[in-house]
């Protein structure tokens, strides 16, 4: 019992200091400030809930005594706690509630999935909401925050561009910034989730069988329907309407993005060159993320309605030749 909460304070410690280090302006800081969530997420699945409890909150603590208070409530609203929630959610018992469990009575892949899309749109919709309240309008928001990130920018790039160059660039921030927060973070959640049930399943201490992501990731085709209207607001309603819709696009559209690449994993099975071509698809997801996320979101919302992976499985294979005398 003592070890358990050993490895709690332990883990919550870790998570307070990755998220303490995006204090640091390199890429390497943001780069492990991405990872806060994964030792509390090891904790509660490894551990239990009241472990992962446990951690979540001397994490929260660290920061309000080491750090400011602000700080502190910022991770737990944007880390501690959704980062518990989404991996007591994939080790409880929920899913005899929700329908489709797996055979533990765990919630599916695709819940957990949709579950990390609604926490990253609630969090979006929380900023936005609240840079409208503070600034009273968000068209006077959107120019205070664009100023803003518009000197920031002008900072970072040392004179590598001129005032006009640095200020769209911020304009273009501040328009897509709610869907960018949504998809930004259903991936850190998601990415997390995945690397900590990996190193959890390898203690040997991971509470559900290992499910089989390229065929068990399923969304319901109601969110295709969902996202659809999203991306029409987004298009056609004047801001700040548009941007509440985009908030659905992004969350929507990057848990749309995460099926297609479970279709193109599915789909590419038996395939001598499938290593090769799933490692071109990751790097054109890095390197082209605004063309090949959109392709992978609509192969997503195709498979939500059609089911390509359901269809191939039963296509016929090829007959395997005989040798002729």
């Amino acid at each position: 019992m003592i070890h358990r909460y050993v490895v709690a304070i332990g883990a919550g410690c870790a998570a307070a200091l990755l998220f303490a280090v995006s204090a640091q302006p390199n890429p390497l800081a943001m780069a492990l400030a991405y990872l806060a969530p994964l030792p509390i997420m090891i904790g509660t699945l490894g551990w239990g809930l009241d472990s992962g409890a446990v951690a979540a909150a001397v994490s929260v603590l660290a920061l309000v005594g080491f750090s400011e208070p602000f700080s502190g409530l910022l991770f737990a609203a944007s880390v501690a706690a959704p980062a518990w929630l989404l991996a007591a959610f994939v080790v409880a018992p929920v899913g005899r509630l929700i329908g489709r469990p797996t055979a533990g009575g765990q919630a599916s892949i695709g819940a957990v999935v949709t579950l990390a899309a609604a926490v990253g749109m609630a969090g979006a919709t929380v900023v936005l909401t609240t840079v409208i309240v503070v600034y009273h309008g968000y068209s006077e928001g959107a120019k205070e925050v664009a100023a803003t990130l518009a000197r920031l920018a002008s900072e970072a790039m040392a004179g590598g561009a001129d005032e006009s160059s640095a200020r769209a660039f911020a304009d273009t921030l501040v328009r897509l910034g709610p869907a960018a927060i949504a998809a930004s973070t259903l991936l850190m959640l998601c990415v997390n989730l995945y690397a900590a049930a990996r190193s959890t399943q390898l203690s040997h201490r991971l509470a559900r069988p290992w499910a089989d992501l390229p065929t068990g990731l399923n969304l319901p085709w109601p969110l295709g329907i969902l996202a659809l209207v999203s991306l029409a607001g987004a298009f056609a309603l004047p801001a700040p309407a548009a941007q509440y819709f985009s908030i659905g696009v992004g969350g929507l559209g990057g848990a749309f993005a995460l099926q297609g690449l479970a279709v193109a994993h599915a789909l590419s099975r038996g395939l001598k060159l499938r290593p090769v071509m799933l490692a071109a698809l990751y790097a054109c997801c890095v390197l082209r993320a605004k063309y090949t996320l959109p392709v992978l979101a609509a192969l997503g919302l195709v498979d939500a309605f059609a089911r390509l992976r359901a269809r191939a499985a039963f296509l016929p294979s090829p007959k395997p030749k005989t040798a002729q005398k």
